[in-house]
């Protein structure tokens, strides 16, 4: 009974730490995100620039994802993102 108390303790504890780092980055990503809702209208920025630099690094910190731009946890540069506009009409870009 004690052992199976440890055990829900330890994976509980163990749970959160992994956890942990999720929530670090998510800030920056967020902004990210944010500068970047007119970016098929305005074209790439420094503010953009300045927010993807800043989530990447977030990203790196925290471990997350095994790369930048080639994987599903990566963000895309803004220039990436920018090109993207060109290949998939009717997103707002008028």
């Amino acid at each position: 009974m004690r052992a199976g108390r440890r055990t829900i303790c330890a994976l509980v504890v163990l749970a959160f730490v992994q956890g942990g780092p999720t929530i670090a980055y998510q800030a920056e990503v967020q902004q990210y995100y944010d500068s970047m809702r007119d970016i098929c209208r305005t074209g790439v920025t420094p503010v953009m620039m300045a927010a993807w630099v800043q989530a990447r690094e977030a990203l790196d910190a925290a471990r997350y994802g095994g790369g930048r731009d080639n994987n599903f946890a990566g963000i895309k540069s803004p220039t990436d993102t920018w090109l993207d506009c060109f290949q998939s009409p009717g997103d707002g870009k008028e």
